[in-house]
């Protein structure tokens, strides 16, 4: 036992020491969103009282090392784990009805603490709380805010001064400030606190002493609203009329004629990347240096009044409004261009990045846009010569030059403007062009609706070859110069001037919309309906949905050095390793793994645009750039991946029928207890919904369980005993937690239900029944005494009436004898003698049964050969004997009916058959006594006497009703002058072996 103790302590240090070094990682400064990205690219997840946010204001936010994000609102306390808000309660405080919050904070030993207006402070660790307030020494219950400064001390300011605590005790050295109201409260990098105090003043307490600091030019009106100390050492101050920096070198005011929202700022924060983030009344707005970037209602912002700013630890911003719950994620791997980011349209086109690194992006309804790395900005349209707003292909000219294919034909845009346009009017075979390639010769290219040519020195020429005047749709160059296209609804390829078919074993069935050469040179093709194509060499493959292709309906391909093919469709974005391709097209691979990006990752539709050229586009940073219904998506393929951070598993609470019950009650369970809910979760705020969870109850579950994204385990009717309930959550790319710390939970049972409760049920019914064995043999025993007392009553009756009368009968009829000398009256009278005298032996015979219940100690085939021969000594017949000993002795009542049969039937025969022979047969099986009496007499119809027996004959009906009393089967066979046979047959091995009475009785003496 002492160790399996060891074992397990030393399996719960190593799951804390692992649980530890993950927060210790997951405390690390994370990534905060990317400056250099708007505000409107990053993923806004909002939620509002019909996401489940509770109702009322938040003034705080706070992420605790645990992983949770607190709330504190004008209702009182929330956790939010990234999926579901729990309200803040525990037995050991009773929580006011309006616990207003106003700032929350948390210390270096995790604990969270909770500045409320009315309730004082409070001081919170799972289920642990502390309450500071007047009581305490806190100059008052109406706590503003909250700082945890770097040494450990806690300040608090309240609206009638400050107050400091250490190591849970109220400090007495407070810096005295005449019990004024402290509002806000920071901390700089040199370990200065800074005090916003009343409206306006601003204090600063280097450790030693107070001192004011003035703001300069500031309005008598004014009032500060919040403090943010920055890295770089600048203290912002949130104003009524504004934000203002103080720093060494001279203050700056930013107001709304500098981009800010509005003047009244209502919260701040900084995140690692330098970026201020600022809440006014009127939105949000992110400060990088001079450059003031507002985001409000109309950008997607849940409410204009913003109160609450927090940057966790993931890099995710939190900001809180009067009326939902903000949270702006860095995309890691797709982020959206829109009209919001200067795109002239959301309607977007063909797009490509130059040989200069320029990303150029043709709409198909406001002209031409290029990229400056952060912002598009429109460079052509129909004023500025372009001649049609639809632009349908882009290729590359010179180094900043651009062809152009519109629907009315093609132009050319020289890095400033567009310096030329050609149509149908110039020798163009379509006006709408559809495609364009400029080969490594320097030669353009064109496919029109009516056909292929090539633009040379201001002429459109046709290669040479038979040509169908159908739409050209595609065109890609190959490694070795060649030009292949697909017209109409074949493949072609140009070889030396000269267009021709490719050959049929390489033709498909369908037109190709795209086609893309990777750099092994093979030929990768879209197929409008039916998937993907392939032509490596001579050969060629399909590649559909049937086979694990993504969609079928495919509007652009490219490829990267990960050995990714990425492709648009109709249902997005998604891509396959190229070596996963190969492999199933020679069949090493039963199935293609495609990996898809859901509208989750962009929070968006992402259709694809068709009929473009290019629509998909692999930038010189590795990124994928496609063309969509809504604007631009672009894909980090070098994060995609990137295994998101193994999530901390924590059980939350648990419920016994319904009541929260607390950990350390969970090791003593009381019996009876037959519903228990187990909740657990693993705070995640960027990817909640990418976290799956497994559980299992050890001495329960056989297995683990799988709730995929549910965090509850529910369970009924547990038996009592001694239970384990562990958890782990995996994300999406495969990363597992470590396994929660083992919940231990004991389920007394009732008495009932312990292990001694059965054997000593047992004990008692043994000695219950032993007692019951005792008080039935008692009573057997007085039961047969008085039979034995009856039947010796019967027999001295018997011996001194009915046998004393016979024999003085007899004795007088056989003196009448001697005196008769009538030879008839003698024979008369000497066969009344002679039955008296069988009466006589009869009786006798009798009072010898009554008076011994057994035959005698001998067995049954020696008592029945005594009877057997008693009966037919005065008889002049013969008799055989063919008894076989029983194997054991049988009941007493068994062998005294037998005895009865076996005397009835001789008797039988002695008196009405005039047999010369009688024969007694007993033998044994494995299962059944056969007993038989058999004569060579006169013989009878049993039929008739068993139906209507003579008056005065009832022997065989005698037999008959002794056999069913021991179950036996009785049967006479007979014919007249034939004889006649008594056939027994008793089945011995069903009996249950009861022991005589005698037995019994001397048994119990013992």
């Amino acid at each position: 036992m002492i160790g399996i103790r060891l074992k397990n302590h030393i399996r719960f240090t190593l799951v804390r020491v692992v649980v530890f070094a993950f927060l210790l990682a997951l405390s690390q400064p994370a990534e905060g969103l990317d400056p250099q990205r708007p505000l409107s690219q990053a993923l806004l997840r909002v939620w509002q009282g019909q996401q489940g946010l509770p109702r009322g204001a938040i003034f705080a936010l706070r992420q605790t090392t645990e992983g949770y994000l607190w709330l504190g609102t004008q209702a009182g306390l929330y956790r939010f784990d990234g999926v579901r808000f729990v309200p803040w309660e525990t037995p050991r405080f009773p929580v006011p009805e309006q616990l207003w919050i106003e700032d929350l904070s948390e210390d270096d030993a995790g604990f969270l603490w909770v500045a409320t207006d009315g309730s004082g402070a409070l001081r919170i660790r799972r289920d642990s709380v502390e309450h500071y307030g007047t009581a305490e020494g806190l100059p008052s219950d109406h706590v503003h805010c909250v700082l945890v400064e770097r040494e450990g001390v806690v300040w608090l300011g309240t609206d009638r001064g400050l107050s400091r605590i250490r190591g849970g005790q109220v400090m007495t050295d407070s810096p005295n400030l005449d019990g004024r109201r402290i509002h806000a409260l920071a901390e700089s990098p040199d370990g200065h606190i800074w005090m916003a105090v009343d409206d306006s003043l601003l204090y600063r307490w280097d450790g030693s002493q107070l001192e004011q600091v003035a703001l300069g030019q500031t309005s008598s009106r004014e009032s500060i609203q919040c403090l943010c100390c920055t890295p770089n050492g600048t203290l912002w101050i949130g104003t009524s009329d504004g934000l203002l920096a103080h720093r060494p070198q001279g203050n700056r005011r930013l107001t709304p004629l500098d981009g800010l929202p509005h003047k009244l700022v209502h919260a701040l924060t900084s995140d690692n990347t330098g970026s201020l983030w600022v809440g006014t009344k009127e939105g949000l707005c992110r400060v990088q240096g001079d450059r003031v970037e507002p985001f409000q209602t109309r950008d997607g912002l849940s409410q204009s009044t913003v109160l609450a700013l927090h940057s966790d630890l993931e890099g995710n911003l939190w900001v809180g409004t009067k009326n939902g719950l903000n949270q702006f994620v860095d995309r890691r791997t797709l982020f959206p261009f829109t009209t919001a980011e200067g795109l002239p349209s959301n309607q977007t086109g063909p797009l490509l990045q130059d040989s200069a690194g320029t990303i150029w992006v043709g709409t198909l309804d406001a002209g031409l846009a290029r990229f400056d790395g952060r912002r598009f900005q429109t460079v052509a349209t129909l004023e500025t010569g372009l001649p049609s707003p639809r632009i349908l292909a882009l290729a590359e000219d010179e180094p900043g030059e651009l062809w152009i294919g519109t629907d009315v034909g093609l132009c050319h845009w020289n890095g400033t403007r567009i310096d030329g346009t050609w149509s149908t009017s110039d020798g163009l075979p379509g006006e709408k062009v559809l495609s364009l390639q400029r080969d490594s010769l320097g030669q353009l290219w064109i496919g029109t609706t009516l056909g292929l040519v090539t633009f040379q020195n201001g002429q459109f020429q046709r290669p040479a070859g038979l040509q169908p005047a159908e739409p050209v749709h595609a065109l890609v160059e190959l490694g070795d110069g060649r030009l292949i296209t697909s017209i109409g609804e074949s493949l072609y390829q140009v070889q030396h001037q000269t267009l021709s078919r490719l050959p049929e074993s390489l033709q498909f069935s369908t037109p190709v919309s795209a086609l893309h050469c990777d750099t092994d040179q093979n030929l990768w093709l879209a197929l409008p309906g039916r998937g993907l194509g392939l032509i490596d060499g001579k050969r060629k493959h399909e590649f559909g949905n049937r086979d694990g292709l993504f969609d079928d309906d495919i509007y652009g391909i490219t490829s990267n050095d990960k050995g990714q093919l990425w492709m648009g469709c109709s249902r997005g974005i998604f891509f396959i390793q190229k070596a996963n391709l190969l492999a199933f097209a020679q069949g090493d691979s039963p199935k293609l793994l495609s990996t898809p990006f859901s509208p989750t990752d962009a929070l968006r539709t992402i259709e694809c645009q068709e009929g473009v050229q290019p629509s998909v586009w692999k930038t010189q940073d590795g990124r994928v750039w496609f063309s969509t219904v809504r604007g631009i998506i672009v894909a980090a393929a070098e994060q995609v991946g990137t295994p998101l951070p193994p999530p901390r598993v924590l059980i939350e609470d648990v419920r016994v029928d319904g009541r929260v019950v607390q950990r350390s009650e969970l090791s003593q369970l009381p019996p009876g207890r037959r519903n228990m809910e187990i909740r657990f979760t693993a705070p995640n705020l960027a990817w909640p919904s990418r976290i799956r969870f497994r559980y299992r109850l050890q001495g329960f579950d056989p297995d683990w369980i799988d709730s995929g994204l549910r965090r509850e385990a529910y369970y009924t009717n547990l038996p009592p005993g001694h239970y384990s309930f562990q958890v782990m959550a995996t994300t999406v790319n495969g990363t597992t937690s470590p396994v929660a710390e083992p919940l231990e939970i004991v389920l007394r049972p009732y008495f009932y239900q312990t292990r001694w409760f059965l054997p000593v049920v047992l004990i008692a019914l043994c000695t219950l029944t032993w007692f019951a064995y005792r008080w039935r043999i008692r009573q057997i025993r007085s039961r047969w005494q008085a039979v034995l007392a009856e039947r010796n009553r019967i027999a001295r009756e018997l011996h001194d009436t009915l046998i004393q009368g016979f024999s003085g009968v007899t004795m007088q009829l056989q003196a009448l004898l001697a005196r008769l000398r009538g030879a008839s009256e003698a024979e008369r009278l000497t066969e009344i003698i002679h039955d008296a005298a069988g009466c006589l032996s009869e009786a006798r015979r009798s009072v010898a049964g009554l008076r011994q219940p057994r035959i005698n100690d001998s067995n049954l085939a020696t008592a029945i050969a005594e009877t057997a021969r008693q009966l037919t000594e005065t008889a002049e017949m013969a008799l055989d004997l063919r008894l076989t000993p029983p194997p054991r002795r049988f009941a007493p009542d068994v062998e005294y009916q037998l005895m009865r049969i076996t005397q009835e039937a001789i008797v039988n025969s002695v008196k009405h058959s005039g047999a010369s022979q009688i024969t007694v047969t007993l033998d044994f099986t494995s299962r059944a006594l056969n007993l038989s009496v058999a004569d060579d007499g006169t013989g009878f119809v049993p039929e008739t006497y068993l139906s209507h027996p003579p008056p005065g004959h009832y022997g065989m009906i005698g037999i008959r009703e002794r056999a069913a009393q021991i179950g036996a089967t009785v049967q006479w066979q007979s014919e007249l002058h034939r004889g006649t046979t008594v056939s027994l047959s008793w089945p011995h091995s069903l009996e249950t072996t009861v022991p005589s009475v005698s037995d019994t009785i001397a048994s119990a003496n013992v």
